[in-house]
């Protein structure tokens, strides 16, 4: 005798279907994190891609300026020999003119990369910018660069060969015999000052332009500006007096410069309107 199986109840059931786990796609960004922004592992991974290719532009400018050191040294002593043509340098020890010939190669391998350095960190900032931070970045970085390097230049053919003119006067019954490293230290401080002050005229200006400072307040306060010029001087430049002055003097001249910049901004920016009611 055959049997059949049951029927099937007709309370049964049909069978659950199997969990598919959930698509990412479309899942919404992990909490405190802006749709669109990278990780902070993606931000370290670019920090130090950026980094590794900075320092090895500046490598390569390093070995290119210490392959040319002999010509670097004749142009560090160039503005010495314009002001005192008997003038001897001597290495005081034993390392002396090595280091200070390493020391000239990495400045001029970073002053040969800084245009790098200044656009990969440009690179690196300019999507953490608010939009107005991005056009006042934008507007001021290149003259930055230029008023630095005219500071620069200023510095080396005008303002130092007269303060060497004046500071090594010893008439002759004196022969003038100097460190090389401390004449090159020298050097390259007052470069590096007169650069930073030329910086000025675009502080000014960015200070007024943004509400910060307004110029009118530092044009109203011109006593206690010359003043601070002087001891500003007096605290950037060697100690003697005519290195104050000859650092002091420009100051003034290029807080005069800002304060004529802040007021053709003003005079060529828009009116701003304001919004009816009131």
């Amino acid at each position: 005798m055959t049997t059949h199986p049951p029927p099937p109840s007709p309370t049964a059931s049909p069978a659950a279907p199997s969990a598919v786990p959930p698509s990412s796609e479309g899942a919404p960004p992990p909490e405190g994190e802006e749709p669109g922004t990278a990780s902070l592992t993606e931000h370290l991974a670019e920090l130090r891609a950026r980094l590794l290719f900075c320092l090895g532009a500046f490598l390569a400018a390093f070995l290119v300026a210490w392959w040319q050191s002999e010509w670097l040294i004749r142009w560090a002593l160039a503005p010495l020999r314009a002001a005192v043509p008997d003038a001897r340098l001597a290495a005081l020890t034993v390392t002396e003119a090595f280091l200070t010939t390493v020391k000239l190669a990495g400045v001029a391998g970073l002053a040969a990369t800084s245009p790098v350095i200044v656009w990969q960190t440009w690179r690196f900032v300019e999507p953490g910018l608010l939009p107005q931070e991005r056009v006042w970045s934008r507007l001021i970085l290149v003259p930055a660069m230029g008023f630095f390097i005219g500071g620069v230049l200023f510095c080396y053919h005008l303002v130092l060969p007269a303060a060497l003119s004046i500071l090594l006067q010893s008439g002759d019954f004196l022969a003038l015999t100097l460190s090389f490293g401390a004449f090159v230290e020298f050097e390259l401080m007052f470069l590096l000052v007169m650069g930073v002050l030329f910086e000025l005229p675009l502080l000014i200006l960015f200070l007024d332009a943004t509400g910060i400072f307004p110029a009118d307040r530092l044009r109203a306060h011109r006593r206690h500006t010359i003043v601070g010029a002087f001891v500003l001087g007096g605290i950037l430049s060697p100690p003697d007096v005519v290195s104050q002055f000859l650092v002091a003097l420009p100051l003034l001249l290029l807080t005069e410069a800002g304060l004529w910049l802040a007021a053709l901004y003003r005079t060529a920016r828009p009116p701003t309107h304001s919004p009816p009611g009131e």
